[in-house]
């Protein structure tokens, strides 16, 4: 993605492996799937944030829009699949 993408300039503001490090000690494997990536849940809630929407809006707008998809870090084909439930962002919340 360009450099002067909107979306680029704010991740590079963030410093991602500080956060890294202590993020997965939130979702204890035994409790289910293992957690997604901190930059990932951050990113869906900067969209959230940006766009106003609810957190069952954030994901659908994942779903079905690649720039966003690749703004998460998902892979850079389009997919059609959810990211995550939507609760990945309200425990986020709650932990950050």
């Amino acid at each position: 993605m360009a450099e002067d993408n909107r979306r680029v300039k704010i991740a590079q503001l963030i410093p991602w492996l500080e956060f890294e490090e202590d993020y997965p000690e939130n979702f204890p494997t035994e409790m289910g799937a293992p957690a997604k990536s901190f930059r990932m849940a951050l990113r869906a809630l900067i969209i959230k944030e940006k766009l106003g929407i609810s957190d069952r809006k954030t994901v659908e707008q994942l779903r079905e829009n690649p720039a966003l998809q690749y703004f998460i870090g998902q892979s850079t084909t389009y997919s059609n699949e959810l990211p995550f439930d939507r609760g990945l962002l309200v425990h986020f919340r709650r932990t950050y």
